[in-house]
């Protein structure tokens, strides 16, 4: 996929929703989750075959679609579990049958300083005669909190480790 682009998450904050991850009664308020984002500029990622710009030339797409979790609260802190939602779609440069794809979940604090940053690289199998394809990343991020701090203005960003010829693709691109 070329050198992955070094961005940090807290530079790009022009997020998608957050499903799945607030609290559902006013006791729960006290000890939140943190709010998990996908980046919207990193939400998806195009991969040409190299030298490739054209229709011809895409290997596959694949975007960030969407989250669930819940968290755990211990005396060394909280486990955020999150579950990613990954769709693919084959392109007609794509050799074989199964696309690679590098991912980040960043931790910030409340003032979106950033404490971590993690990658994964995670693959897609496409089935014979089906032009999609989809994955659960199963994430577990943890903050170190003392015991009974509220992680509820953390933040947690995941999104695709780009290069710049891909960040500036996604930027390009006429969102609908």
């Amino acid at each position: 996929m070329g050198r992955p682009a070094l961005l940090a998450a807290g530079a790009v904050l022009v997020l998608s929703g957050c499903s799945g991850m607030g609290p559902t009664s006013p006791s729960e308020a006290a000890l939140a989750c943190p709010k998990v984002n996908i980046v919207r500029d990193l939400q998806e990622v195009t991969v040409f075959r190299p030298g490739g710009k054209d229709l011809t030339d895409l290997e596959s797409r694949a975007a960030l679609t969407d989250f669930t979790g819940s968290c755990d609260y211990t005396s060394s802190g909280v486990t955020v579990n999150v579950n990613v939602y990954l769709v693919a779609e084959r392109g007609p440069a794509l050799q074989g049958s199964t696309a690679k794809y590098q991912y980040f979940v960043a931790l910030a604090q409340p003032d979106d300083t950033l404490v971590s940053k993690a990658y994964f690289d995670t693959d897609v199998t496409f089935v014979p005669g089906q032009p999609r394809a989809g994955t659960r990343e199963e994430l577990t991020p943890k903050i170190p909190l003392p015991k009974d701090a509220n992680a509820k203005d953390w933040k947690i960003y995941l999104g695709f480790q780009l290069t710049p010829e891909q960040l500036n693709f996604n930027r390009t691109q006429v969102k609908k």
